[in-house]
């Protein structure tokens, strides 16, 4: 029953600003999540510095970089004015003669920025204790105004011959009785030939992790006359992975020596920040030498989806208008995944100008995806194309900016997965064929090779010939393009994008056909349950349609397959109400449902109706019934 009453003109405005406000935070959410999951569709098919991925550390430990100021992007080393730099240095050097343990190295005291030698920046503890203020501190430029005019880092040497012997300033953590080692060895040694030093190392101590890094750091060290961008880049990439490694930290420095001792909490942070701002100040030097991949690597970094296992967050802030003007620099030097991402950041509008309408921002995206497409043969351009073709795209007047195209919707589908010359054998062939390979190639083979083909693309042409679950409008294009409903060759891409490339919605497709004896399958509760279960636990995230169906299996068991259990039924609905982040609306009842009738849970109807407005705001039609009815959900 509606209950009428009259509100003042204040009132009625603060109500409806409360009523708007969660609404537009929530879609504010969904577009976010829309674009994080899209720019992360296809990771690059990179290789990393290392055979095996490194994971970061403690999570508890900042990095030597906080964000103070989070409405300004800032650089990750303060750049300091002129005067500020000479009373720094001036102050540096006092310093230096009165602290025997923690000697400087103008090598390694240059800002983030370029300069010239003559320009040094302060030491790396005043960069650690610096404050930023407005009137020293930068940001880093966009790629279109990084000045060409600087010098590569300086080469890795343990001695200095023009200054008194000091220990590189990675190396303050040592103690003092620990530098006599150098003290006769300085008259006699110059710069020492860090190749002949290789040889005499014992890595017999050395950990697998630290083998591979002092590798791509003799190799650095070789080519650093040349500064070679390929080279140099794999060293990038490698001291940024390594600075988030604790037991790498721990116990080496950036020249790959292993210490005599595990540093303490704080000495780490110190041996941290100087990887860091060596590796960012490559960075900078590759940029600009406009090497592609450097600029895709920063744009990545400052839209905060790098494709490095790096703790990204808290060393460089978001901004998404200056990971734009990255990704597109990259994408004119045809840089494949910056030809997608570019096209992605314009489909979702993240970073774009807001001079820049909805339609421009999809003609930009169109143009990169195509730019993907046909200069780099980027198989998720040639997937978003597909789909952009295939549902058309109309301004709000209903003019067209793209044709409704479903001929070329499929052609793009085709050329997506055109790498994979197994669809339409049997499964029995297929697998056959897979072991074979198997034997022949390694892992990292086998994941360039699923690189090389869009199982998403693969997903849209079984549904093209599935048919049935299309729009009618939609199906007539098909029908009058000379597509028709074929079931078998509906389920061999089903079957081959769930087997050969893991894709969890195909795999949930599998298991719902078994469920319900779809495309001319018998129906088997045993493989639906299997095939249910291999997608709600797919990595990173399984699928949450995956785990409302595993949900439902439990709920009410299987004759001689599946005990019916109530509590993981509970638990299941709950996981995917998690895994969809409360957007599928399917799931959210049916957690509000075993709330309020203590189904696998104890009864909770403040939760039951939590969960039930969630599934009604997304378009529940019996969530919305619930929660319309007299039920006094505050007291049951």
């Amino acid at each position: 029953m509606l209950i009428k009453c009259e509100l003042s003109p204040v009132n009625s405005k603060k109500r409806l600003k409360s009523r708007l406000l969660p609404a537009l935070t929530a879609m504010e959410r969904s577009k976010q999540t829309l674009y994080d999951t899209h720019i992360n569709m296809y990771p690059p098919a990179r290789k990393e510095p290392h055979s095996q991925r490194i994971a970061g550390g403690s999570p508890s430990r900042t990095v030597p970089y906080p964000v103070e100021d989070a409405q300004q992007p800032m650089s990750p080393v303060p750049l300091q004015s002129a005067q500020t730099l000479r009373s720094m240095r001036s102050t540096a050097s006092l310093n230096s003669r009165s602290k025997t343990g923690t000697p400087t190295n103008p090598r390694y005291d240059q800002p983030f920025s370029f300069q010239s030698l003559a320009s040094r920046g302060p030491s790396a503890d005043s960069l650690m204790n610096a404050k930023p203020s407005n009137s020293s501190v930068d940001t880093f430029q966009s790629a279109s105004e990084v000045s060409e005019s600087t010098v590569p880092p300086p080469p890795y040497v343990e001695t200095d011959a023009v200054e008194t012997p000091r220990v590189l300033q990675e190396k303050l953590y040592r103690q003092p009785s620990d530098f006599s080692e150098f003290s006769e060895a300085s008259d006699q040694v110059p710069r020492s030939n860090e190749s002949a030093k290789s040889q005499e190392r014992d890595f017999s101590h050395y950990s697998e992790v630290a083998k591979r890094f002092f590798d791509v750091y003799q190799a650095t060290i070789n080519d650093s006359p040349n500064f070679t961008a390929e080279i140099q880049m794999i060293w990038c990439e490698t001291l940024l992975q390594y600075a988030f490694i604790d037991e790498f930290i721990a116990n080496y420095n950036i020249n790959g020596n292993k210490l005599k001792r595990t540093l303490t909490a704080a000495e780490m942070l110190k041996n941290q920040k100087i990887i860091l701002e060596h590796a960012l100040k490559v960075l900078t030097k590759l940029i600009t030498l406009q090497h592609g991949p450097a600029l895709y690597l920063m744009a990545t970094l400052y839209s905060q989806q790098p494709y490095l296992e790096v703790k990204i967050q808290a060393v460089i802030a978001r901004n998404d208008a200056k990971a734009l003007d990255y990704y597109c620099k990259a994408a004119a030097l045809d840089v494949s995944d910056a030809c997608y991402r570019a096209g992605v950041c314009y489909e979702y509008q993240r970073g774009t100008s807001p001079e820049l309408n909805r339609i421009r921002s999809l003609q930009k995206a169109i143009h990169y995806y195509e730019k993907g497409a046909l200069n780099c043969d980027n198989i998720a351009c040639m997937y978003k194309l597909g789909m952009l073709c295939l549902q058309g795209v109309k301004d709000s007047e209903g003019n067209q900016i793209l044709k409704q195209e479903v001929k070329v919707a499929v052609n793009w589908f085709l050329r997506a997965i055109r790498r994979d010359e197994k669809v339409g054998e049997r499964p029995e062939t297929s697998e056959k064929a897979e072991n074979e390979t198997a034997k022949q190639h390694n892992g990292a083979a086998d994941a360039t090779k699923n690189d090389l083909v869009s199982p998403q693309a693969m997903y849209e042409l079984a549904k093209v010939y599935e048919f049935d679950g299309l729009a009618p409008m939609l199906q007539d294009l098909l029908t009058a393009a000379g597509f028709s409903r074929n079931p078998t060759k509906a389920l061999q891409y089903y079957h081959r994008c769930a087997t050969r490339y893991q894709y969890p919605l195909a795999q949930w497709r599998i298991g719902q056909c078994y469920e319900f004896g779809q495309l001319n399958l018998a129906l088997a509760a045993n493989k639906s349950i299997a095939w249910y279960a291999k997608a709600a636990t797919a990595k990173p995230r399984g699928n949450p349609m995956a785990m409302m169906s595993l949900s439902g299996w439990y709920l009410t068991g299987a004759k001689g397959v599946l005990k019916a259990n109530n509590h993981e039924a509970f638990n299941w609905a709950r996981k995917a109400c998690h895994a969809s982040e409360g957007k599928l609306a399917r799931a959210e009842y049916a957690v509000g449902f075993f709330y309020e009738n203590g189904v696998g849970c104890a009864v909770d109807l403040a939760a039951a109706r939590e969960h039930y407005q969630k599934a009604a705001n997304a378009g529940h039609i019996k969530a919305q019934e619930r929660l319309r009815n007299n039920y006094d959900w505050s007291v049951g």
